[in-house]
């Protein structure tokens, strides 16, 4: 990791927030893993700040990601060796504040989310996440027709930047970010296109949670800027794994089978490092 002094300020308040945070919360056992190991760079400059980090459904080698808040509603697909070999357009798609990626897999086709549940001010009574069918093989400009779903939560407004989808049921789930402790929301089974889905607590969750994913094997696992947090399901007490150092780490996704995540960072040429699990 970079000394504090050369990273910019949200960062280094990320990451100072990080170290506080853990001393307000009870330790959890700290797995012993294989080194991370890199798995690609980013290489294009319009890849500026990562937030979000999905793998396809049809092609292991090949990720998809978008930008944080400032950017249009777009996503970025990036092969193993780094390289974006498509870009897809979200058509009328809000684009507030992206702050996650998530993939499901269905019984013959696959589904990206994209969470438009950034909210650092606490301040939007309603979020959204974006549902599109994924390209089998994209290349080139895409223009896709979202699905949008509005989400409110039961107790007001949260920051969030995890949006999980479990992939028995497809259930979606959002991860609230607070340096006190998070908390996991639950979105209905079935996801009204008309009106407000609204988003019940189901569980606590680690502080200043900036991504997640719920694993084929059904655990569960949310990161912070340090370290990620595996659980056997939702809710269950959890592991801790150290996570490689990073400039703002804020983006997971499964790697193929269930036994490591890819995790990647904001800024221009970030790193995305497969990380094994324990067990």
């Amino acid at each position: 990791m970079p000394p504090c002094s050369v990273l910019r300020p949200a960062a280094r308040s990320a990451l100072l927030l990080a170290a506080a945070a853990a001393l307000l919360l009870p330790s959890a056992p700290v797995a012993a893993v294989e080194a991370a190991r890199l798995d690609r760079t980013l290489l294009d400059a319009r890849i500026t700040e990562s937030s979000g980090l999905a793998r396809s459904g049809y092609d292991d080698g090949l990720l998809w990601t978008h930008n944080d808040s400032g950017d249009g509603p777009r996503l970025f697909a990036v092969g193993p060796d780094g390289r974006t070999v498509a870009t897809a357009v979200l058509r009328g798609a809000s684009a507030v504040d992206w702050e996650a990626l998530a993939r499901y897999r269905g019984a013959d086709r696959s589904y990206l989310y994209v969470g438009d549940v950034g909210d650092n001010a606490r301040a939007r009574r309603e979020v959204a996440v974006h549902r599109v069918e994924e390209p089998r093989s994209p290349r080139g400009d895409l223009v896709l027709a979202p699905r949008t779903y509005r989400l409110a939560y039961e107790d007001g407004p949260r920051d969030a930047e995890a949006l999980l989808v479990h992939p028995w049921t497809g259930r979606l789930y959002v991860v609230s970010k607070d340096y006190r402790g998070g908390a996991v929301y639950e979105a209905p089974a079935a996801l009204s296109t008309t009106g407000v889905n609204v988003l019940r607590r189901v569980a606590s969750a680690p502080a200043l949670v900036t991504d997640g994913a719920v694993l084929f094997d059904g655990r569960v696992v949310l990161r912070d800027y340090v370290a990620a947090w595996v659980s056997p399901r939702i809710g269950a007490p959890a592991t801790r794994v150290p996570l490689p150092a990073s400039a703002q780490g804020e983006s997971l996704a499964p790697a193929p089978g269930s036994r490591a995540v890819l995790v990647g960072s904001e800024g221009l040429r970030s790193p995305v490092h497969r990380q094994p699990l324990p067990g």
